[in-house]
């Protein structure tokens, strides 16, 4: 993805802050790393995927520093990007970045994503979380948050195949979702493999879902019958 100047100092002044905020955002503490695990990682597997590229209004759920949905927001202001996450220092963080990063296409909630469904069900165009949950979990957070036809993703690494597919296959029927899309790729001089996991929502979201705050974590929907 070739990009403007303006998007790579933006990229570059963002990295610099994360990396350096006072308030533990990342375990990355040099600039290469978090470049590679946290910027290629957020943008190599959306650059050529219509699912994201066609989505106007997009939602990160338990955003942390902004990953994904900061990234995302400098490499493209057209679109509306919902960050959301209950940690007040994390989001007081955000808005001290969006401020200095001159972002216009971003919006803040500091909330539970129990609580933000109520709020904003079947909203946006695509959801995502990254490092939130296991999949079953993070999936009860977003399937209601998106419209019919629009689509979830989850980050992943390999252990998701043997330690989460069987909870996220268990939810697929609860929550009208069904698998849409798995992107492989590599990060890293040490070619590390990561999987974007992608699900398209293909009925209306059952109005008990999601349970009520701290449930889905307590009682994971995966482990259900």
């Amino acid at each position: 993805m070739k990009e403007s100047d303006e998007k790579v100092q933006k990229i570059n002044k963002y990295i610099d802050m994360l990396i350096n905020y006072p308030v533990n955002l990342t375990a990355y503490e040099n600039e290469k790393d978090a470049f590679e695990n946290l910027i290629l990682d957020s943008i190599i597997p959306i650059e050529a995927e219509d699912s994201f590229l066609n989505s106007k209004k997009i939602v990160d759920i338990g955003t942390g520093g902004g990953i994904p949905g900061l990234v995302w927001a400098i490499y493209f202001p057209e679109k509306e990007f919902y960050l959301v996450d209950s940690v007040s220092k994390k989001v007081e963080a955000l808005k001290t970045f969006i401020k200095e990063l001159k972002l216009t296409n971003v919006y803040l909630f500091c909330e539970r994503a129990e609580d933000f469904a109520k709020t904003h069900r079947e909203y946006f165009d695509f959801a995502t979380c990254k490092a939130l949950a296991r999949s079953d979990i993070a999936l009860e957070y977003l399937a209601p948050l998106v419209k019919v036809n629009s689509y979830i993703s989850l980050f992943k690494g390999p252990s998701y195949y043997t330690n989460e597919m069987k909870y996220t296959q268990n939810v697929l029927k609860k929550l009208n979702i069904a698998e849409f899309k798995e992107i492989e790729y590599e990060i890293g001089e040490d070619k590390k493999k990561r999987y974007f996991i992608l699900f398209k929502k293909i009925g209306i979201t059952p109005q008990n879902f999601p349970r009520q705050v701290g449930i889905p974590k307590k009682f994971p929907l995966g482990e259900t019958k």
